[in-house]
């Protein structure tokens, strides 16, 4: 029960990062759901309109549906590890937000 309890108490930026590989690896898997929670995040769709990056994060040669900028491209491994990376940072200032939260209500 206590190693339940220790698993459960793990941060914000464990889980969100894990969330992450889970949501990576089904889009790598071909879960075209998963597609669109990748390229939903700013940071991906700003470096999108960058045209060097864009041919580095998009594959354009295997793309099965004819599309040239639709959600339904296929990602390349960068665009999977900005989206790790992104994630792992909003998990990591929540786990910020939580301590200094918990700092104040201890000094009051």
């Amino acid at each position: 029960m206590v190693k339940k309890l220790s698993l459960l108490k793990r941060r914000f930026s464990f889980w969100i990062s894990t969330i992450s590989i889970i949501i990576c690896l089904s889009d790598y898997m071909g879960s075209g759901f998963a597609n669109i929670f990748i390229r939903l995040i700013p940071p991906i769709n700003i470096l999108a309109n960058v045209e060097p990056m864009r041919h580095w994060m998009f594959d354009y040669e295997n793309n099965k549906w004819g599309a040239s900028s639709s959600i339904l491209l296929e990602v390349n491994f960068l665009t999977y590890f900005i989206f790790f990376i992104t994630w792992f940072l909003v998990g990591l200032f929540i786990d910020i937000l939580v301590k200094r939260f918990r700092r104040t209500i201890q000094l009051v």
